[in-house]
């Protein structure tokens, strides 16, 4: 028979490693889960929504395709959590649990050349939900390229998701203006026609880090905006989020575009309209003219979606699984990174088929009684667009990879765990605590080449938990992205963090 799971040496792993970033204090999720007592009051709830897949969120379809980053259980650690509170959620040896992750307000891309951050806002959303839009000027003199961008929620507790958006024209600030608060609300997007996607965030996500060489151009004097979900049950509650982006720094770049190339004028079967009481599906299509590289694809409806599912289908050879979420939510739509940049070949044909549920049986349908459904941005319209981040296509390409998971074969498993490198960007040197045991340190570059390796002995076995401080050369690096990993030989363990070489 096999050995119950504990709290210890089981549970608190899978727990910390998918679960802590929204569930803990002052996060978005609603209890926390760092402590054993915690986390057993919450068991019944644990066990169910990990049992029937509802968390952590990640509607795409792993059967479907892969992604970078997967917010996804393994079935041997849903598994152990099942097993674990069916068994009277054991403890076990509190000295094996792993240290408990520490979650702070501090930037992870380091040096940041532009801050955006909100008016202090209060949020009003008591019985629906609210996406409240803030327009802050650049005052850029000049296009610039951006290489990294992180969101850091003013009050974790309160912030959904955030999309950033940028907009040339003065449309987002006459619209704040008119507005006799912080921003203005808005759904589905900023309410101006001109504005373009930059970045989304999700509790959890993680920076989005282009690879090196490469960037979306943020256009000069453009505005940022940034529209954020405030949900219901958060009004009286305060929130000043903000925006860091890092420009690159390189003197060649490759343009990232972010389009919806499969848009509302790409419908085969129009025009787009929902009778009340239907459930209809709609089909896109759209040729790419040019060779291109996929860096990752994010599709997008509001409440009365159902399912959606992208595809390419190239001139000639086998179709290119893209996205498959079966059973959408609007409260969790994201961006997909694809674990390898994807190319689509010049003359192949993207598209999806996508189907709208206009019923009572629709839990999320904001009618009631149901109502004809037509195109609109408002919460009582739909949309049908998926959008992509991708740029021309160069040699090579399929090779650069952006899921850390993957980086050299056998080095990273499930319980690998990320950390954080001060100086990033690094220039000459960066220094991080090593594990008081004897470990292996690598530096591999983004297509996975391995470009320093390191064996280290600490001497003062001890004490167990004392870090040393270890300073590590990175002068002879060309510049670009790499990653930094750790594995340690007593415990086996591995930790990782992504860093740049200025």
């Amino acid at each position: 028979m096999a050995q119950t799971p504990t709290w210890a040496e089981n549970i608190a792993p899978i727990l910390y490693a998918n679960c802590t970033k929204c569930h803990h204090n002052g996060g978005l999720g609603p209890s926390s889960f760092l402590d054993y007592l915690d986390v057993v009051a919450q068991k019944s709830s644990i066990r169910y929504n990990v049992e029937q897949k509802i968390m952590p969120p990640w509607p795409g379809d792993p059967s479907y395709r892969h992604y970078a980053d997967e917010r996804i259980l393994k079935a041997t650690e849903i598994d152990a959590i099942i097993n674990w509170v069916n068994n009277g959620t054991p403890e076990g040896d509190v000295s094996k649990a792993p240290k408990k992750p520490t979650y702070t307000s501090d930037s992870k891309i380091g040096a940041y050349d532009l801050k955006i951050t909100i008016p202090t806002y209060q949020s009003s959303a008591k019985s629906g939900d609210i996406y409240r839009c803030f327009s802050i000027p650049t005052n850029l003199p000049a296009n610039k390229f951006i290489s990294a961008v992180e969101i850091i929620p003013g009050n974790s507790e309160i912030v959904h998701h955030v999309l950033v958006y940028q907009d040339t024209t003065l449309n987002t600030d006459n619209l704040d203006k008119a507005d006799p608060l912080p921003g203005y609300t808005n759904f589905g997007g900023t309410g101006s026609a001109n504005s373009i996607l930059v970045a989304p965030y999700v509790p959890g996500s993680d920076p989005i880090i282009f690879p090196s060489g490469t960037g979306v151009k943020l256009f000069k004097n453009a505005r940022i905006i940034l529209q954020i979900h405030y949900p219901a049950g958060s009004d009286g509650q305060f929130d000043s989020t903000l925006c860091l982006i890092r420009f690159t720094s390189q003197p060649t770049v490759r343009e990232v575009f972010i389009a919806p190339l499969l848009h509302h004028g790409s419908i085969s079967n129009g025009p787009f309209a929902i009778a009340k009481d239907q459930i209809k599906t709609f089909y896109q299509s759209a040729t790419i003219p040019v060779d291109v590289s996929l860096l990752s694809v994010m599709p997008h409806m509001h409440l009365i979606g159902k399912s959606t599912k992208v595809f390419s289908k190239p001139p000639t050879g086998d179709t290119i699984p893209l996205i498959q979420i079966k059973d959408w939510d609007f409260h969790w739509q994201g961006q997909y990174r694809f674990q390898y940049l994807q190319k689509i070949s010049s003359g192949s044909k993207i598209q999806s088929i996508v189907t709208y549920d206009n019923t009572l049986n629709n839990p999320n349908n904001p009618n009631n009684p149901t109502k004809p459904i037509t195109l609109g941005e408002a919460t009582s319209s739909e949309m049908m667009l998926t959008f992509f981040y991708f740029m021309t296509y160069k040699t090579g390409d399929e090779k650069i990879l952006q899921d850390s998971s993957l980086i050299s074969a056998g080095i990273f498993s499930s319980k690998a765990i990320k950390f954080a490198i001060n100086q990033n960007p690094a220039h000459d040197q960066i220094n991080l605590g090593m594990p008081a045991e004897e470990a292996t340190l690598q530096i591999v570059d983004e297509q996975g080449k391995q470009v320093l390796s390191k064996s280290y002995d600490q001497q003062d076995t001890r004490i167990e938990k004392r870090l040393e401080l270890m300073f590590i050369n990175v002068s002879e690096l060309a510049s670009g992205g790499y990653f930094l990993i750790v594995s340690t030989k007593k415990e086996g363990k591995v930790f990782y963090s992504k860093f740049i070489k200025l």
